[in-house]
């Protein structure tokens, strides 16, 4: 017998497994019912949280919208840094070799400037003009993406601690109760 195996033994046995059942309801009602039967089955509900959601799709939308830019204007400034990154090199190169000198500005600063804007209102246009081909696909497989509810946010939400052998019950009841949605 290695030192690990007693190791383990020892681990599972200062550790009690639970469970968490965490359900939706549109009402505070139905909680109070779902502790009450969850407390005669022998659950410790003093854990219990309850907490009220009120954000729906419409407000998270909102919220998205205020938090980022448009495509079109992300494509916009992401075109004009990499014009102004380009043409500055392009610029530079150009005033080094003694291939192109503006007429009116003054060494290599000028003229990198001279680009760096050039290149920037260029890389602006081009980026604004530009609309992504494709939009990023999830990375979870088609199927799973299907499985998964979608998970409506109004009403509370109610997590209780459990020992596993209970779970069952437990889900039963929070259903026959109305929970909108259960995770166990």
């Amino acid at each position: 017998m290695s030192p690990f195996d007693s190791s383990a033994s020892s681990i599972t046995s200062e550790y009690q497994e639970h469970l968490w059942l965490v359900a939706l309801y549109e009402s505070e009602e139905p909680i109070q019912s779902l502790l009450e039967r969850l407390r005669a089955l022998g659950v410790a509900t003093h854990d219990a949280s309850i907490v009220r959601v009120e954000l729906n799709d419409q407000q998270r939308a909102v919220t998205r919208d205020m938090s980022q830019l448009s495509p079109n204007a992300r494509n916009a400034i992401t075109g004009a840094i990499i014009g102004s990154g380009v043409f500055t090199l392009i610029g530079v190169g150009l005033y080094e070799l003694a291939l192109l000198t503006l007429r009116g500005i003054e060494g290599l600063p000028g003229h990198a400037f001279a680009f760096a804007l050039a290149g920037a209102a260029a890389g602006g246009a081009l980026g604004s003009v530009i609309v992504p081909v494709k939009k990023r696909r999830s990375k979870l497989p088609k199927q799973a993406a299907n499985k998964m509810p979608a998970i409506t946010s109004e009403g509370y939400l109610v997590a209780v601690k459990m020992p596993p052998e209970l779970g069952e019950q437990a889900e039963t009841i929070a259903r026959s109760l109305g929970a909108k949605q259960i995770l166990c």
